[in-house]
């Protein structure tokens, strides 16, 4: 046995209980009463487990809140833009209540949580999943004091947008391509071309001038 991994939402935290009053909140006052609203609550219930994303697009849709009373709250453009907006409306409420430290730590499955410190004490590998938009799974894990800091990390990728996605977590990378990938990697400017690799033979080298930097702060 090597490695553990962990679902955050509902085994680490009762994360899912806490997202749903903000959603509450926020449905509410975009529709006009500026309370609670309980509908978003049963609508949450019967979408739990579902990606932030989707939900939001269901809250959306399920509400018309494109069109609702305070709507001018969400920003104009593309039905993606609408769930950032609302995301972040959301996580505004959940961060400033429902996901501060007191609440996380009342609603954690402390079984569930030493598991995973004691799983990493004795040097197994141990991984988190979560279907939660990445800042939010980011604060609940700093909260529990669980996270990987990020230079402890380098992430091996072989894409464009598998790349941008590792520059945007903050971690280092290296992209190391292969027949597939290579035209679309060599077409754009944005790629470090010092943390690229085309030619197995210099992944070693790569890796260790990675580490080095990072070493070095």
């Amino acid at each position: 046995m090597s490695a553990f991994i962990f679902y955050l939402d509902g085994t680490l935290v009762e994360t899912e209980r806490l997202k749903v009053l903000p959603y509450a909140e926020v449905v509410g006052r975009l529709t006009g009463p500026n309370t609670l609203d309980g509908r978003a609550v049963e609508l949450y219930e019967r979408i739990v487990g579902s990606t932030d994303e989707i939900g939001c697009r269901q809250v959306i849709d399920e509400f018309n809140l494109a069109s609702a009373p305070g709507s001018s709250d969400l920003a104009d453009g593309t039905d993606s833009e609408h769930c950032k907006e609302l995301h972040r409306l959301r996580m505004d409420k959940y961060r400033e209540n429902h996901g501060a430290l007191g609440r996380l730590q009342a609603n954690a499955y402390q079984h569930n949580v030493d598991l995973l410190r004691h799983q990493k004490s004795i040097r197994r590998t141990v991984s988190v999943a979560t279907s939660s938009f990445t800042d939010e799974a980011r604060h609940v894990l700093d909260l529990l004091g669980l996270r990987v800091l990020l230079d402890d990390v380098v992430i091996i990728e072989d894409s464009p947008i598998g790349t941008r996605a590792s520059m945007a977590s903050g971690a280092a990378w290296i992209c190391v391509s292969t027949a597939f990938p290579r035209p679309a990697i060599d077409a754009v400017p944005w790629i470090d071309r010092r943390w690229t690799v085309h030619d197995p033979v210099k992944l070693g080298e790569t890796v260790a001038c990675r580490i080095e930097l990072i070493e070095q702060g």
